[in-house]
């Protein structure tokens, strides 16, 4: 698989999408929609601040677009974050009971794209 960084940045783009979108959906979805997703949670003060966490990773991966050749320390930990979120998600659901149709989607979107920006992402180049 060629390792572009045409590819990374179309990843990043992607994600940086993803991000505003789930940003979106907990901070300004009305409590019908939030039910309609079967998020377990009504929406309180306690969600609407979780948005703020799409929201940050959207302006890195921004900020990884600039030069996503130097910016890899941003792309590793969105690997790493995107995963570990993934598994509190599914930890968090089948402990509460809670796992929905919503939660299994973010989940396999969060995984899948991690994974792509793992194969993608250019090596280290050595001095």
């Amino acid at each position: 698989m060629a390792k572009s960084l045409g590819s990374l940045r179309f990843l990043l783009w992607i994600g940086v999408v993803l991000m505003l979108l789930w940003f979106l959906i907990f901070c300004f979805g009305t409590a019908n929609l939030l039910a309609k997703l079967t998020v377990s949670e009504p929406p309180s003060y306690f969600m609407r601040l979780y948005s703020v966490f799409p929201l940050s990773w959207a302006i890195l991966l921004l900020l990884a677009l600039k030069d996503a050749e130097k910016n890899l320390a941003i792309v590793n930990v969105a690997i790493i974050t995107g995963l570990l979120t993934a598994v509190s998600i599914l930890v968090f659901g089948s402990v509460l009971k809670t796992l929905s149709t919503f939660s299994w989607i973010s989940i396999v979107i969060l995984v899948v794209y991690s994974l792509l920006l793992y194969f993608f992402k250019p090596g280290v180049k050595k001095a």
